[in-house]
């Protein structure tokens, strides 16, 4: 089996290079100009890619993936999940639009009736990290345009900024929970393992999100957050 490694993704590498490296894998580093060389029109047939998820949305489209992919695009859209779930979520007063709407339409924001709002892309793609933005005076820039992607009428997701005083990371495999972790958002760090022994509230939350049984993929992410007391759903991810 290949391995393809976009070690670029990772702002330290990727962390699986040195192991696979040391069981002498073949692996394939993934250039971004493979792209316009077709260079990937060579892979082997057979191979696992890792790295990031706008080169897997790509990937994903042009090859006839088997067994199958740990992925989906429609599955995991802010819009499927607030379908879903919509009465567990943190922000279930949220406002679906655009980039451009926002910027060409300069009230729009302030009907969110807030001095700030939280921003982040509709699409499981994270074409731009989650962030607290003003209200006014907003321009491209501050959703990325330019930087990550180039879509100026990129759907993104609007909401009024929440206190969070907790955030958790869980791993569902066949619709159960297996492992998690309390998550710091800020720096993007994992914090204290929890196990099912712990008896912590947030992992039967996940469970119960879980049982519901409307995600159909084999594994995914639950991130949940403890908010003004109660526990939310954040977001599901692949």
């Amino acid at each position: 089996m290949t391995w393809i490694i976009e070690n670029d993704a990772f702002s330290s590498g990727d962390i699986l290079l040195p192991a696979l490296k040391e069981l002498k894998k073949d692996i394939i580093l993934w250039d971004d100009n493979f792209w316009n060389t077709e260079e990937y029109k060579s892979f082997p047939k057979d191979f696992i890619f890792h790295g990031s998820l706008g080169n897997l949305d790509k990937v994903w489209q042009k090859f006839p993936f088997h067994p199958w992919l740990m992925y989906n695009k429609v599955t995991f859209s802010y819009s499927t999940i607030d379908g879903y779930f919509h009465e567990y979520l943190l922000n279930k007063d949220c406002m679906v639009t655009s980039i451009s709407e926002v910027l060409n339409k300069l009230d729009l924001v302030k009907e969110l009736k807030t001095e700030k709002v939280f921003a982040r892309p509709e699409s499981p793609l994270k074409e731009f990290s989650g962030r607290i933005l003003p209200t006014e005076n907003l321009t491209p820039a501050h959703f990325d345009y330019g930087f990550y992607h180039e879509d100026i009428n990129l759907p993104i997701i609007l909401a009024p900024v929440k206190s969070i005083e907790k955030e958790y990371r869980f791993i569902c495999v066949d619709r159960k929970v297996v492992t998690g972790c309390e998550y710091i958002a800020d720096g993007r760090k994992g914090g204290r393992t929890i196990s099912p022994e712990d008896k912590e509230p947030s992992w039967d939350f996940a469970q119960q999100i879980a049982d519901e049984e409307k995600i159909r993929e084999t594994a995914y992410i639950i991130d949940v957050c403890l908010s003004n007391g109660n526990l939310h759903l954040v977001e599901i991810n692949p």
